[in-house]
């Protein structure tokens, strides 16, 4: 019988290991359906999501032997230039250089050897094929059994153990150690096939983690067949996204200097979105890693874009879309001013109220005053001053999808919205700042100032015509900027409201709890200064991921992105209401 376990589950164990073993954090993802050997890529260690072996224990094990070890590569290799070398040369030093990183990794932890030893089930043979030949010494070095009868494998073994001697430390030295070894295995007239990929224990990785490898571009004739075109100077394929879309560049006129390829490349590098005049400052921010439980300093790189340049019929088409309805909410604000204009008997308030005061001295008279005194009249134009608001919009790829009628995008409407309840807080006379946000990376998160507090809508709104909507959305920085922002108002009531259409994510980020934790953080650290936040979410199948962040009644789901104009009206006139009770 076999046992099966999953990646997904001993993943947090396995990075928790990592971290208390070599006091860094590695994250630990699952390979693709079609892939099975262990990989080390940008940074992250790939393993297989699943493993079937005789015991759920034996599987487990598997697990640590393969995360261990590969992060002991990331920890002591440093990757060569593998130009002019074959295959055999590339296999035997890789296979040395898995032997020196694994003898320092349990330097300090000596039982991490023994763990390593159990893979090595198989007994070496006195085969003179090269693969069995390369066991026996990787068997060897692993379990520190020298009991081959091959020369090669005990000259091996004797230059591995002089090295170590040396300097244990200096990955050259050992990598010369490897092609010596496969120079002795030319001169014994071993063949090996120079284009197979040897992998000769399963817990090790391929070890492409140590080899800059170069390929040869591309010729017309091994073009893609689907349509897309996919080049690289360096023969390295990078799939970049602009403006939400692929986009890849070659140029034949690519200048090679000291071993590198440069490209040029004569259109814009700057995205479509920072294409118009604008003003930018640069901000670092933390992030909260769930898994570890720490912050993770200064992760987030965020610039700040002020646009310049101005549409300036922008505005205007969009009110005169909306200008019935507008005026619909202009009267009943005007009723709503006039009605709560002047409010009697309050606790507090700029104006004595003399009849309140009247029936108090009364009461107080006869005996019968009440502990408080209400003898103010609160004034609504002095209370609302008290009451900001920065409205945040989700300016990611997704809100360029079409709403359900076919004829506006999400982010058509998400601006159409932003002008009627910039109509509704300057009748309101209230502080208001519209900004968006996007992100590509953690180290290129975009915040775009469209209206600041102090500026005028008039002056400020025409630059909506600008707004492009790309990328993805990495909720927890845009917030904590956000609030940066809002929190040096002197306003008493501070209210931050999120538009958005999907779940935190981003390009460098594979878990989809991490960014959804790290921006439940940012609303706790928000609201912990008093400081309100509410989402108004525009996908149906949000309410799991947002209740997580925002908590249950601070969020409402739009399920039909055309009633966003009177949804948001309505829960605004609501929240001003609730911030006078």
């Amino acid at each position: 019988m076999k046992y099966k376990v999953l990646l997904s589950d001993v993943q947090r164990q396995l990075e928790l290991t990592l971290l208390a073993v070599f006091e860094e954090h590695f994250r630990v993802l699952p390979l693709s359906e079609n892939e099975i050997a262990p990989t080390v890529r940008a940074g992250a260690i790939f393993l297989p999501e699943f493993i079937e072996m005789d015991s759920a224990h034996q599987a487990q094990q598997f697990f640590l032997s393969a995360a261990l070890h590969a992060a002991a590569h990331l920890v002591y290799s440093q990757p060569s230039d593998s130009s002019g070398l074959n295959n055999r040369q590339l296999v035997l030093s890789s296979l040395i250089e898995d032997a020196r990183i694994e003898r320092l990794a349990s330097q300090n932890f000596p039982g991490m050897a023994k763990l390593f030893q159990r893979n090595f089930i198989k007994k070496p043979s006195s085969s003179l094929l090269f693969e069995e030949i390369a066991y026996s010494l990787a068997y060897t070095l692993a379990t520190g059994k020298n009991d081959s009868d091959s020369p090669f494998v005990k000259k091996a073994v004797r230059l591995f153990d002089e090295a170590v001697s040396e300097d244990m430390c200096n990955p050259q030295l050992f990598r010369s150690i490897g092609l010596a070894l496969a120079n002795d295995i030319g001169q014994m007239r071993i063949s090996m096939n120079e284009r197979d990929e040897f992998i000769l224990v399963a817990y090790r990785d391929d070890n492409s983690y140590l080899w800059d490898k170069f390929e040869e571009v591309a010729s017309e004739q091994d073009q893609p067949s689907d349509g897309q075109e996919s080049a690289s100077v360096t023969g390295m394929a990078y799939d970049e996204v602009q403006d939400g879309r692929s986009v890849v560049e070659y140029d034949e006129k690519a200048i090679q200097a000291d071993g590198l390829v440069f490209q040029a490349v004569e259109e814009e590098v700057e995205s479509h979105l920072l294409s118009h005049s604008k003003e930018q400052s640069a901000y670092s921010y933390p992030e909260w890693d769930y898994k570890i439980a720490r912050w993770k300093r200064d992760w987030c790189s965020l610039n700040e874009i002020v646009y310049t340049d101005r549409a300036d019929d922008t505005l205007a088409h969009r009110v005169d879309k909306y200008r019935n309805f507008v005026k619909k909410l202009q009267q009943i604000i005007h009723s709503y001013q006039s009605e709560m204009h002047r409010r009697k008997k309050q606790e507090d308030g700029s104006e004595l109220d003399f009849e309140s005061i009247i029936d108090y001295m009364i009461d107080f008279k006869m005996g019968s005053a009440a502990t408080e005194s209400r003898i103010y009249i609160d004034h609504l134009k002095e209370r609302q001053q008290e009451l900001s608001l920065l409205v945040l919009l989700d300016l990611s790829e997704s809100m360029n999808d079409l709403d359900l009628d076919g004829e506006n995008t999400v982010l058509d409407l998400t601006l159409d919205s932003t002008v009627v309840l910039s109509e509704l807080l300057d009748s309101l006379g209230h502080s208001y700042a519209l900004h968006g946000f996007n992100s590509n990376g953690r180290g290129e998160v975009s915040y775009f100032n469209i209206k600041d507090f102090d500026q005028e809508a008039e002056s400020s709104l025409p630059s909506l015509g600008l707004v492009k909507a790309a990328y993805s959305t990495r909720l927890g920085a845009a917030l904590r900027h956000a609030f940066h922002k809002i929190s040096k108002r002197r306003e008493r009531h501070k209210l931050i409201l999120v538009i958005t259409d999907g779940q935190p994510s981003d390009i460098d980020v594979y878990d989809a709890r991490y960014l959804i934790e790290d921006s439940a953080i940012a609303v706790k650290e928000i609201e912990s200064t008093g400081c309100k936040t509410f989402c108004l979410s525009l996908d149906k199948n949000a309410d799991e991921y947002v209740q997580k962040i925002f908590r249950k009644g601070h969020y409402e789901v739009v399920e039909k992105p055309g009633k966003l104009p009177q949804v948001l009206s309505k829960l605004y006139l609501r929240v001003f209401k609730s911030f006078l009770a």
